[in-house]
């Protein structure tokens, strides 16, 4: 009746006349005919009704996720909504690094420093003993160099000896595609031979190494640890397959570039000086000069590399979205992340109780079990 009366006549003939009711009526008779109308129409159950369920929605609002969570199972409610479950995985693993651009490891062996003396004398010593020291690197990596160099002009003069049908049969044994001339062929084969020896060295370095410390590197990298043969072993397949995943992120890079030049190419020399100049560019005196000039700005500032971890990240979301959802919802509680929306659960559980009535968080139940049982009461005749 308030709000009937809060109203202006204007408003009220309006209601009336949307009700079926027209004709000149005073204010109050319209009040008291929308009045009537309205409890006619369970007005008053419908209100009390409202107020119930508002009161539901506020108990449910106050309920922490985790509670929400068991009265949704309890009441048979599906409380995940799967494409949240693949954004917040997607946001979590590229959090993780999973779409940047991987970086092959190198050695993290650490060459301890001599301690720093102190004093004139000691900075004269320091210098003497810098200069000796690169003087010895220099001569050391000058001599590692030329036995490279040597070994190297040894393996090609191995594989020059050999018979284009020999060579073809060795890079196939390695499962590598046989193509082009036999000039082609030896540099396939010294290619494969360079990465088993740089393998073998470096499956021999780990193998040298304190079992705590490789234990050490197993951990930051989320590998399990074991016996040592094994822990070697599974960091160099880590590594080889990083080392996989940077020579496919190359490709992509190849191919970014090449979609960015077709683009730049189909500008005038006016547009691309512009595009220079608003990067802080050399603008050039050509249209190709300026084309090489954006891509390369576009290769070393990470444009292309952003591009192709938006690239992948939009891949791993459709992988996602095409999984069973009980295999998304395990990856994602391996992550360790919050699935729950908890607005989402109060609205599921309000529209399953509309229809099969109240549902209960547990706590109810624990608390009628606490109750003591009454006693039958039994009469004597």
């Amino acid at each position: 009746k308030e709000e009937l009366e809060a109203l202006s006549a204007p408003e009220l003939r309006d209601l009336c006349v949307a009700a079926g009711t027209k004709g000149m009526l005073a204010k109050q008779a319209r009040i008291e005919l929308l009045l009537k109308q309205w409890q006619d129409n369970d007005g008053v159950d419908k209100a009390i009704a409202k107020m119930a369920r508002d009161a539901r929605e506020a108990e449910l609002g106050a309920m922490d996720k985790l509670a929400l969570r068991e009265l949704c199972i309890k009441s048979g409610v599906e409380c995940f909504v799967k494409e949240v479950i693949v954004e917040r995985i997607v946001k979590h693993e590229c959090s993780e690094g999973r779409f940047a651009r991987p970086r092959p490891e190198g050695d993290e062996d650490e060459e301890v420093q001599p301690t720093a003396k102190s004093g004139k004398k000691a900075q004269a010593g320091d210098m003497v003993e810098a200069l000796l020291a690169n003087e010895a690197n220099r001569k050391r990596e000058r001599e590692q160099k030329k036995q490279e160099e040597d070994a190297a002009a040894s393996k090609r003069k191995e594989f020059r000896a050999m018979a284009v049908g020999e060579l073809k049969k060795l890079l196939t044994a390695k499962g590598k595609e046989v193509t082009g001339n036999k000039e082609d062929l030896i540099e396939a084969a010294f290619a494969i031979s360079v990465q088993e020896d740089e393998a073998a060295a470096r499956k021999a370095k780990l193998k040298s190494m304190d079992i705590e410390k490789l234990k050490q590197r197993l951990a930051s990298r989320g590998l399990s640890a074991g016996k040592k043969e094994a822990m070697v072993d599974a960091l160099l397949a880590h590594e080889a397959k990083i080392r996989e995943a940077a020579q496919g992120w190359e490709v992509k890079v190849g191919e970014v570039l090449e979609k960015k030049r077709a683009e730049l190419e189909e500008k005038t020399a006016s547009e691309l000086k512009e595009l220079c100049t608003a990067k802080s560019l050399k603008p050039g005196v050509g249209k190709q000069e300026r084309v090489e000039t954006l891509l390369e700005d576009a290769r070393t500032n990470g444009e292309v590399d952003q591009m192709i971890a938006e690239m992948n990240k939009e891949a791993r979301r459709d992988e996602l979205l095409g999984m069973d959802k009980a295999v998304v919802l395990k990856i994602g509680e391996a992550t360790g992340v919050d699935l729950l929306v908890k607005e989402v659960m109060v609205e599921r559980v309000l529209l399953h109780e509309d229809e099969f009535g109240a549902a209960t968080n547990g706590q109810e139940d624990e608390e009628e079990k606490k109750r003591p049982a009454k006693r039958a009461r039994t009469g004597k005749k």
